[in-house]
Protein backbone atom coordinates (compact mmCIF):
# COMPACT_ATOMS: atom_id res chain seq x y z
CA UNK A 1 0.00 0.00 0.00
CA UNK A 2 1.05 3.59 -0.38
CA UNK A 3 2.16 6.11 2.21
CA UNK A 4 -0.52 8.41 3.57
CA UNK A 5 -1.11 11.29 1.18
CA UNK A 6 -1.89 14.50 3.06
CA UNK A 7 -3.06 16.01 -0.21
CA UNK A 8 -3.60 19.69 -0.81
CA UNK A 9 -6.84 21.08 -2.12
CA UNK A 10 -4.76 23.12 -4.59
CA UNK A 11 -2.46 21.18 -6.86
CA UNK A 12 -1.91 23.62 -9.75
CA UNK A 13 1.54 24.84 -8.72
CA UNK A 14 2.94 21.48 -7.69
CA UNK A 15 4.85 19.23 -10.09
CA UNK A 16 3.26 15.89 -10.67
CA UNK A 17 4.92 13.25 -8.57
CA UNK A 18 5.37 9.63 -9.46
CA UNK A 19 2.47 7.54 -8.21
CA UNK A 20 3.94 4.63 -6.28
CA UNK A 21 0.63 3.48 -4.83
CA UNK A 22 -0.44 -0.08 -5.24
CA UNK A 23 -3.84 -0.53 -6.85
CA UNK A 24 -5.87 -3.40 -5.44
CA UNK A 25 -7.34 -5.90 -7.82
CA UNK A 26 -10.91 -7.15 -7.42
CA UNK A 27 -9.56 -10.33 -5.84
CA UNK A 28 -7.57 -8.25 -3.34
CA UNK A 29 -10.71 -6.32 -2.45
CA UNK A 30 -12.79 -9.41 -1.93
CA UNK A 31 -10.10 -10.92 0.29
CA UNK A 32 -9.86 -7.78 2.44
CA UNK A 33 -12.75 -8.69 4.69
CA UNK A 34 -13.35 -6.04 7.33
CA UNK A 35 -12.96 -6.73 11.03
CA UNK A 36 -15.65 -4.64 12.76
CA UNK A 37 -13.70 -4.57 16.01
CA UNK A 38 -10.96 -2.40 14.55
CA UNK A 39 -12.24 -0.79 11.37
CA UNK A 40 -9.34 -2.39 9.49
CA UNK A 41 -9.20 -5.08 6.87
CA UNK A 42 -7.77 -8.49 7.74
CA UNK A 43 -4.80 -7.65 5.54
CA UNK A 44 -4.17 -4.41 7.46
CA UNK A 45 -4.51 -6.15 10.82
CA UNK A 46 -1.87 -8.68 9.76
CA UNK A 47 0.46 -5.93 8.52
CA UNK A 48 -0.22 -2.40 9.89
CA UNK A 49 2.31 -0.99 7.40
CA UNK A 50 -0.30 -1.65 4.70
CA UNK A 51 -2.88 0.60 6.33
CA UNK A 52 -3.97 3.13 3.73
CA UNK A 53 -5.58 6.45 4.60
CA UNK A 54 -5.72 9.89 3.02
CA UNK A 55 -6.23 13.28 4.67
CA UNK A 56 -7.10 15.65 1.85
CA UNK A 57 -7.36 18.86 3.88
CA UNK A 58 -3.84 19.81 4.97
CA UNK A 59 -4.81 23.36 6.02
CA UNK A 60 -7.09 22.52 8.94
CA UNK A 61 -5.25 21.45 12.14
CA UNK A 62 -5.48 17.79 13.17
CA UNK A 63 -6.11 16.71 16.76
CA UNK A 64 -4.66 13.21 17.18
CA UNK A 65 -6.09 11.13 20.03
CA UNK A 66 -3.00 9.14 21.02
CA UNK A 67 -3.03 6.30 23.51
CA UNK A 68 -2.97 2.55 24.15
CA UNK A 69 -5.96 0.22 23.87
CA UNK A 70 -8.75 0.74 26.43
CA UNK A 71 -7.59 4.21 27.51
CA UNK A 72 -10.92 5.70 26.38
CA UNK A 73 -10.14 7.37 23.05
CA UNK A 74 -13.42 6.36 21.41
CA UNK A 75 -15.67 7.34 24.31
CA UNK A 76 -13.77 10.62 24.70
CA UNK A 77 -14.59 11.30 21.07
CA UNK A 78 -18.24 10.32 21.63
CA UNK A 79 -18.59 12.61 24.64
CA UNK A 80 -16.83 15.55 22.99
CA UNK A 81 -18.93 15.16 19.83
CA UNK A 82 -22.18 15.17 21.81
CA UNK A 83 -21.05 18.31 23.60
CA UNK A 84 -20.07 20.10 20.37
CA UNK A 85 -23.31 19.15 18.61
CA UNK A 86 -25.18 20.64 21.56
CA UNK A 87 -23.24 23.89 21.06
CA UNK A 88 -24.22 24.18 17.39
CA UNK A 89 -20.98 22.82 15.98
CA UNK A 90 -21.15 20.44 13.04
CA UNK A 91 -19.17 17.24 13.50
CA UNK A 92 -18.98 15.06 10.41
CA UNK A 93 -16.86 12.07 9.39
CA UNK A 94 -14.54 12.62 6.43
CA UNK A 95 -15.49 9.98 3.91
CA UNK A 96 -12.28 10.27 1.87
CA UNK A 97 -10.11 9.11 4.78
CA UNK A 98 -10.25 5.42 3.84
CA UNK A 99 -10.19 3.80 0.37
CA UNK A 100 -13.45 3.81 -1.57
CA UNK A 101 -13.65 0.01 -1.51
CA UNK A 102 -13.76 0.03 2.31
CA UNK A 103 -17.45 -0.65 2.82
CA UNK A 104 -17.02 -0.88 6.60
CA UNK A 105 -15.71 2.68 6.79
CA UNK A 106 -18.49 3.92 4.53
CA UNK A 107 -21.03 2.29 6.83
CA UNK A 108 -19.40 3.87 9.89
CA UNK A 109 -19.72 7.28 8.22
CA UNK A 110 -23.37 6.67 7.35
CA UNK A 111 -24.19 5.52 10.88
CA UNK A 112 -22.07 8.15 12.62
CA UNK A 113 -24.81 10.16 14.33
CA UNK A 114 -26.76 7.13 15.48
CA UNK A 115 -23.61 5.57 16.96
CA UNK A 116 -22.56 8.82 18.65
CA UNK A 117 -25.97 9.16 20.32
CA UNK A 118 -26.43 5.49 21.17
CA UNK A 119 -26.98 4.57 24.83
CA UNK A 120 -25.28 1.25 24.13
CA UNK A 121 -21.63 1.77 25.10
CA UNK A 122 -20.44 -1.38 23.38
CA UNK A 123 -21.99 -0.27 20.08
CA UNK A 124 -20.08 3.01 20.10
CA UNK A 125 -16.79 1.47 21.21
CA UNK A 126 -16.89 -1.42 18.73
CA UNK A 127 -18.14 0.44 15.66
CA UNK A 128 -16.48 3.87 15.84
CA UNK A 129 -12.91 2.95 15.04
CA UNK A 130 -10.08 4.51 13.09
CA UNK A 131 -11.95 7.51 11.75
CA UNK A 132 -11.26 11.17 11.12
CA UNK A 133 -13.87 13.87 11.70
CA UNK A 134 -14.12 17.53 10.81
CA UNK A 135 -15.50 20.07 13.29
CA UNK A 136 -17.13 23.16 11.75
CA UNK A 137 -18.85 26.25 13.14
CA UNK A 138 -21.04 28.26 10.78
CA UNK A 139 -19.60 26.30 7.86
CA UNK A 140 -16.00 27.22 8.80
CA UNK A 141 -13.63 24.28 9.52
CA UNK A 142 -12.16 24.48 13.02
CA UNK A 143 -10.19 21.25 13.25
CA UNK A 144 -10.01 17.61 12.27
CA UNK A 145 -9.98 14.90 14.95
CA UNK A 146 -8.29 11.56 14.30
CA UNK A 147 -9.17 8.54 16.40
CA UNK A 148 -6.80 5.69 15.61
CA UNK A 149 -6.35 2.12 16.85
CA UNK A 150 -4.39 2.09 20.10
CA UNK A 151 -2.79 -1.19 19.13
CA UNK A 152 -0.91 0.65 16.37
CA UNK A 153 0.46 3.29 18.77
CA UNK A 154 1.61 0.71 21.28
CA UNK A 155 1.16 -3.04 20.88
CA UNK A 156 0.52 -4.82 24.22
CA UNK A 157 2.24 -7.92 22.79
CA UNK A 158 5.21 -5.95 21.45
CA UNK A 159 5.23 -2.50 23.08
CA UNK A 160 8.71 -1.58 21.79
CA UNK A 161 7.68 -2.06 18.15
CA UNK A 162 8.14 0.91 15.82
CA UNK A 163 5.07 2.88 14.83
CA UNK A 164 3.58 1.69 11.53
CA UNK A 165 4.22 3.79 8.45
CA UNK A 166 0.90 5.65 8.57
CA UNK A 167 1.75 7.10 12.02
CA UNK A 168 5.08 8.47 10.79
CA UNK A 169 3.26 9.96 7.81
CA UNK A 170 0.92 11.79 10.17
CA UNK A 171 3.88 13.00 12.24
CA UNK A 172 5.62 14.30 9.11
CA UNK A 173 2.55 15.86 7.51
CA UNK A 174 2.24 19.60 6.87
CA UNK A 175 -0.87 19.89 9.05
CA UNK A 176 -0.51 21.64 12.36
CA UNK A 177 -1.17 18.99 14.96
CA UNK A 178 -2.39 18.83 18.53
CA UNK A 179 -1.32 15.54 20.09
CA UNK A 180 -3.87 14.55 22.74
CA UNK A 181 -1.93 12.01 24.80
CA UNK A 182 -4.20 9.83 26.92
CA UNK A 183 -3.23 8.65 30.40
CA UNK A 184 -5.42 6.88 32.96
CA UNK A 185 -5.36 6.11 36.71
CA UNK A 186 -4.06 2.87 38.13
CA UNK A 187 -6.85 0.37 37.46
CA UNK A 188 -6.63 -3.42 37.47
CA UNK A 189 -9.34 -3.59 34.82
CA UNK A 190 -7.02 -1.76 32.41
CA UNK A 191 -4.48 -4.61 32.58
CA UNK A 192 -1.78 -1.96 32.36
CA UNK A 193 1.06 -2.97 34.66
CA UNK A 194 4.17 -0.94 35.39
CA UNK A 195 6.18 -2.49 32.54
CA UNK A 196 3.44 -1.59 30.07
CA UNK A 197 3.24 1.97 31.38
CA UNK A 198 7.01 2.40 31.07
CA UNK A 199 6.92 1.11 27.50
CA UNK A 200 4.17 3.63 26.80
CA UNK A 201 6.37 6.38 28.25
CA UNK A 202 9.12 5.30 25.84
CA UNK A 203 6.68 5.65 22.93
CA UNK A 204 5.66 9.13 24.12
CA UNK A 205 9.32 10.16 24.34
CA UNK A 206 9.87 8.82 20.83
CA UNK A 207 6.90 10.84 19.61
CA UNK A 208 8.19 14.01 21.31
CA UNK A 209 11.53 13.80 19.48
CA UNK A 210 9.67 13.89 16.17
CA UNK A 211 7.27 16.76 16.83
CA UNK A 212 7.53 20.01 14.90
CA UNK A 213 7.79 23.39 16.66
CA UNK A 214 4.22 24.20 15.59
CA UNK A 215 2.81 21.03 17.17
CA UNK A 216 1.05 21.23 20.53
CA UNK A 217 0.65 18.59 23.24
CA UNK A 218 -2.27 18.05 25.60
CA UNK A 219 -2.16 15.34 28.26
CA UNK A 220 -5.68 14.07 28.96
CA UNK A 221 -6.01 12.36 32.35
CA UNK A 222 -9.03 10.28 31.42
CA UNK A 223 -11.24 8.40 33.90
CA UNK A 224 -10.28 10.92 36.56
CA UNK A 225 -13.60 10.15 38.27
CA UNK A 226 -11.94 6.89 39.37
CA UNK A 227 -9.60 8.89 41.59
CA UNK A 228 -9.97 11.02 44.73
CA UNK A 229 -8.79 14.10 42.80
CA UNK A 230 -12.26 15.36 41.83
CA UNK A 231 -13.58 17.94 44.28
CA UNK A 232 -16.82 18.59 42.35
CA UNK A 233 -17.80 18.22 38.67
CA UNK A 234 -14.97 19.72 36.64
CA UNK A 235 -13.13 20.94 39.74
CA UNK A 236 -9.92 18.94 40.10
CA UNK A 237 -6.88 19.14 42.34
CA UNK A 238 -4.52 19.60 39.40
CA UNK A 239 -1.36 19.79 41.48
CA UNK A 240 -1.88 16.25 42.74
CA UNK A 241 -3.29 15.06 39.42
CA UNK A 242 0.01 15.98 37.74
CA UNK A 243 1.89 14.21 40.54
CA UNK A 244 -0.22 11.07 40.19
CA UNK A 245 0.44 10.87 36.45
CA UNK A 246 4.14 11.55 37.03
CA UNK A 247 4.29 8.74 39.62
CA UNK A 248 2.41 6.23 37.46
CA UNK A 249 4.16 7.10 34.20
CA UNK A 250 7.63 7.79 35.54
CA UNK A 251 9.56 10.52 33.70
CA UNK A 252 6.77 10.97 31.15
CA UNK A 253 6.93 14.78 31.44
CA UNK A 254 10.74 15.08 31.28
CA UNK A 255 11.08 15.89 27.54
CA UNK A 256 8.31 18.47 27.82
CA UNK A 257 10.04 20.62 30.45
CA UNK A 258 10.23 24.29 29.58
CA UNK A 259 13.93 25.22 29.49
CA UNK A 260 13.41 28.82 28.50
CA UNK A 261 15.04 30.83 31.33
CA UNK A 262 12.31 33.46 31.25
CA UNK A 263 9.02 31.72 30.43
CA UNK A 264 9.75 28.77 32.71
CA UNK A 265 9.17 31.13 35.63
CA UNK A 266 5.41 30.92 34.98
CA UNK A 267 5.16 27.92 32.65
CA UNK A 268 7.00 24.86 33.91
CA UNK A 269 6.01 22.50 31.08
CA UNK A 270 5.42 22.80 27.36
CA UNK A 271 2.07 21.06 27.39
CA UNK A 272 -1.49 21.50 28.56
CA UNK A 273 -3.05 19.12 31.09
CA UNK A 274 -6.71 18.37 31.62
CA UNK A 275 -8.72 15.90 33.67
CA UNK A 276 -11.56 14.20 31.84
CA UNK A 277 -14.57 11.99 32.43
CA UNK A 278 -16.76 10.59 29.68
CA UNK A 279 -19.59 9.35 31.89
CA UNK A 280 -20.92 6.27 33.66
CA UNK A 281 -21.49 2.77 32.34
CA UNK A 282 -24.34 1.02 34.21
CA UNK A 283 -25.03 -2.57 33.22
CA UNK A 284 -28.61 -3.43 32.27
CA UNK A 285 -30.38 -6.57 33.48
CA UNK A 286 -29.67 -8.31 30.17
CA UNK A 287 -25.94 -7.62 30.54
CA UNK A 288 -25.84 -4.71 28.09
CA UNK A 289 -23.41 -1.97 29.15
CA UNK A 290 -25.18 1.36 28.80
CA UNK A 291 -23.69 4.86 28.65
CA UNK A 292 -24.84 7.88 30.62
CA UNK A 293 -22.79 10.94 29.71
CA UNK A 294 -21.04 12.87 32.47
CA UNK A 295 -21.16 16.58 33.34
CA UNK A 296 -20.58 19.15 30.60
CA UNK A 297 -17.77 20.73 32.62
CA UNK A 298 -15.34 18.07 31.33
CA UNK A 299 -15.86 18.40 27.54
CA UNK A 300 -16.16 22.19 27.98
CA UNK A 301 -12.69 22.39 29.52
CA UNK A 302 -11.19 19.95 27.00
CA UNK A 303 -12.61 21.90 24.07
CA UNK A 304 -11.38 25.23 25.49
CA UNK A 305 -7.86 23.80 25.66
CA UNK A 306 -8.09 22.44 22.11
CA UNK A 307 -9.26 25.86 20.87
CA UNK A 308 -6.35 27.56 22.61
CA UNK A 309 -3.92 25.16 20.92
CA UNK A 310 -5.59 25.67 17.54
CA UNK A 311 -5.42 29.46 17.83
CA UNK A 312 -1.88 29.45 19.22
Amino acid sequence: MADIDFGSSNHEDKPKEEDNSIVLSSSDVSSSIQDERSGLSIEEIKDPNKIRVEVVDKETPVIVLFGPPSCGKTMTLVRLTRYLQGKNYTVQPITSFRPSYDSHYSQMCNDFNSMINSDNAAESKSKINFMIFKVLKGGKPICQILEGPGEEYIDPKDPTRLFPKFVYSIINSENRKIWAIMVVPDDRNMRMDNDFRMNYVTKIHDLKKRLKPTDKVVFIFNKIDKTELVLSPGVINYRYALKEVSDLYRNVFVPFKNNNPITKLWKENNFDFVGFQTGDFPKAADGTVTFEQGPDEYPYKLWEIFLKCIRG
